[in-house]
């Protein structure tokens, strides 16, 4: 996988060029966002997301703005010389952006099928600024839940002894958050707990680490780390 920085300028519209940039809503305040910057972000939720045994904070924001952008960059390759090598280069790039959009959907779908129950379980005790998954996903989970139950029901659990119909909560398949991940710190965090004896170690800006997924998830949602 190329960096980012081997996106061509007039592509993603970054500020050597002059583009415009997207813009963003955070709170009350616009600040500018560019494409550049949009990918980037994209890329790191979709290795964060392969990696992480767990459904993270779902990028819809950055899915939008980035669908938006290639719909212009779609539109603006229409003018260019199918022999242009330009043009090669360019659908070459929208390819790979697509297949990180796609990829990291499809990664979130699995995790939803694997982990649905547990999953919805999750979101429900969850505010409602903190909630992982996005409208389109929650309707998605609950529909499969329901879809799974009423084959299940029919299949198997209408003949089965009242006694064990009632056991669904042995049946909720949850993530194994103690696995090890490969890890790379963005910044500097010191005093990070590593074992089960409460060894610390002081995590230097760039460092590379293998630990347990949940001593380090919150690390990961606050962008302080990143799953490699």
């Amino acid at each position: 996988m190329s960096d980012v920085e081997d996106v061509p300028e007039t592509q993603m519209e970054n500020d050597e060029s002059g583009g415009a940039g997207l813009e963003e809503e955070d709170d009350d305040d616009m600040e500018q966002i560019t494409a550049q910057k949009v990918l980037e972000i994209l890329e790191t939720a979709w290795i964060n997301e392969m990696c992480a045994p767990e459904i993270l904070p779902s990028q819809t924001d950055m899915l939008e703005l980035m669908v938006s952008q290639v719909a212009h960059m779609e539109e603006q390759m229409r003018d260019l010389d199918k022999n242009d090598f330009r043009a090669v280069v360019h659908a070459m790039e929208l390819e790979r952006v697509r297949y990180i959009m796609a990829s990291y959907l499809r990664c979130r779908l699995q995790k939803i099928e694997t982990f649905t129950q547990h999953i919805l379980n999750q979101e429900e005790s969850r505010e409602p600024e903190d909630k992982r998954l996005s409208p389109e996903e929650t309707k998605f989970a609950q529909e499969f839940a329901s879809n799974v139950d009423e084959y299940f029901h029919k299949v198997a659990t209408q003949y089965m002894p009242n006694q064990q119909r009632g056991e669904a909560e042995q049946r909720i398949v949850t993530p194994n958050l103690m696995s090890h991940v490969f890890l790379k710190a963005n910044v500097a965090v010191p005093a990070v707990i590593v074992g089960v004896d409460d060894e610390e170690v002081d995590m230097t800006a760039g460092s590379q680490h293998i630990i347990p997924y949940q001593l380090v998830a919150d690390l990961i949602q606050n962008n302080q780390a990143q799953l490699i």
